[in-house]
């Protein structure tokens, strides 16, 4: 029974032998054992060092972002600049077009008459800028002066198309003294000056967030000097 005296002292004899067992196992037991038990007891000091805080992990995300619009910013600007340059490439290439028409153009004189002008070049390409072509060049044939207005009509169209400058004007003339960007479009039209090619067009203004009033849209002017020895 529960209650006798001989069930009590097997239990208290039970009890003595389980604690003076216990250490006997931990003195047989391997040296690890020890550490084992404190790691699953306070946890292991690596354990409690792993993962990321909040705070950093916002600090990093904040580093990312910067570096990321500052590479934008970067890429923004290459481009704006790119576009810039091929336009003065444009710029530059359409005045050596002009050059090239006015020597496919030449002056035409008079065989019988050598004085007598037939066709000048240069006084054309001066003057007034044609509106359109001559379309009577397909069916009866064309002068020397329409076979000209063609070519710089079309040079014209080039120029203010979408592959051209935006906004895009042109001055044909002799100057030496007004090449400033404020003289344009004037010219001193000196007979020993040379001939030039004045270009003016617009594009975007790179510090318009520095200035004071910031502009969007900065004129821009070019000014090439031309020989077109088909000239005489």
């Amino acid at each position: 029974m529960l209650g006798c005296p001989a069930s009590r002292t097997a239990r208290q004899n039970g009890a003595v032998k389980s604690r003076t067992a216990i250490p006997s196992i931990v003195a047989h037991a391997p040296a690890f054992v020890p550490d084992a038990i404190a790691r699953a007891s306070h946890g292991s000091p690596r354990s409690s060092q792993r993962g990321f805080t909040l705070i950093e992990v916002m600090v990093a995300l904040i580093v990312l972002v910067l570096g990321v619009l500052g590479a934008a910013a970067m890429t923004l600007t290459a481009i704006r600049d790119t576009k810039q340059s091929g336009l003065r490439s444009t710029a530059s290439a359409l005045a050596y077009e002009l050059s090239d028409l006015m020597r496919a153009n030449p002056t035409i004189r008079e065989p019988v008459t050598p004085f007598t002008m037939v066709f000048d070049s240069e006084t054309f390409f001066r003057g007034a800028q044609p509106a359109s072509a001559v379309t009577s060049c397909w069916a009866t044939g064309c002068l020397p002066a329409d076979n000209a207005k063609n070519d710089f009509y079309e040079w014209l169209t080039k120029l203010r198309g979408p592959s051209g400058l935006p906004n895009g004007e042109a001055v044909i003339c002799r100057d030496a003294t007004k090449l400033a960007d404020a003289f344009y479009p004037a010219c001193d039209n000196a007979a020993t000056s040379p001939l030039v090619v004045k270009l003016k067009w617009d594009e975007k203004n790179n510090n318009a967030r520095d200035a004071a009033s910031a502009v969007a849209v900065t004129t821009r002017y070019m000014v090439v000097t031309i020989q077109p020895y088909g000239l005489q």
